[in-house]
């Protein structure tokens, strides 16, 4: 492991940024394509060294939740779910000269509507698969200004029923920045 001057943060030490996503398009069965613009934040715990290729930290995240409005949908949260079951998020070194790291977060998440497509009482989905985004080109963390990308579109189905998925995520361009 190639020593990066103090650069990687300590173990134990927990991170809070806020994140904002703009014109983040969602499907939904009933309602076709929405776009939603959310903001928040996300806090992680520096939990463990990374001691292959160049080093790096593993991430626990221990608190995440962004909100949007829409006109149809109303107030629409995106909660922290089980962090227990959510792997833990990479923060790797690729360079050291200049420094560049690879930041790869993991999200498993709660989305709250408040008022689902075709009526009723608010709906709380759950994604079927653990969601990541990522950001391969940061030259500090923590991240000041950087745009971290959705891997893969993510489904959302009501909580206990993974396979009525009722909505997708299909992008999610969040800019995360460091507010100590």
């Amino acid at each position: 492991m190639v020593s990066i001057g103090g650069l990687l943060p300590p173990i134990g030490l927990e991170i809070p940024c806020s994140g904002y996503a703009v014109d983040v398009p969602m499907k939904f069965d009933e309602l076709g394509l929405v776009t939603l613009d959310f903001k928040g934040g996300i806090k992680v715990r520096v939990e463990a060294n990374i001691v292959g290729g160049l080093g790096g930290v593993k991430l626990k995240i221990i608190g995440e939740e962004y909100s949007a409005d829409h006109p149809a949908l109303g107030h629409m949260t995106l909660s922290q779910a089980d962090t227990d079951a959510t792997p833990l998020s990479l923060l790797e070194v690729l360079g050291n000269m200049p420094p560049k790291f690879k930041n790869t977060l993991f999200h498993d998440f709660t989305l709250t509507i408040e008022k689902p497509p075709g009526g009723g009482p608010p709906l709380v989905l759950s994604n079927t698969k653990t969601m990541t985004t990522l950001n391969d080109n940061l030259t500090v963390f923590p991240p000041q200004g950087s745009i971290y990308q959705l891997q893969q579109p993510v489904e959302f189905a009501p909580v206990g029923e993974p396979s009525k998925v009722v909505a997708q995520l299909l992008q999610f361009p969040m800019t995360r920045s460091h507010n100590p």
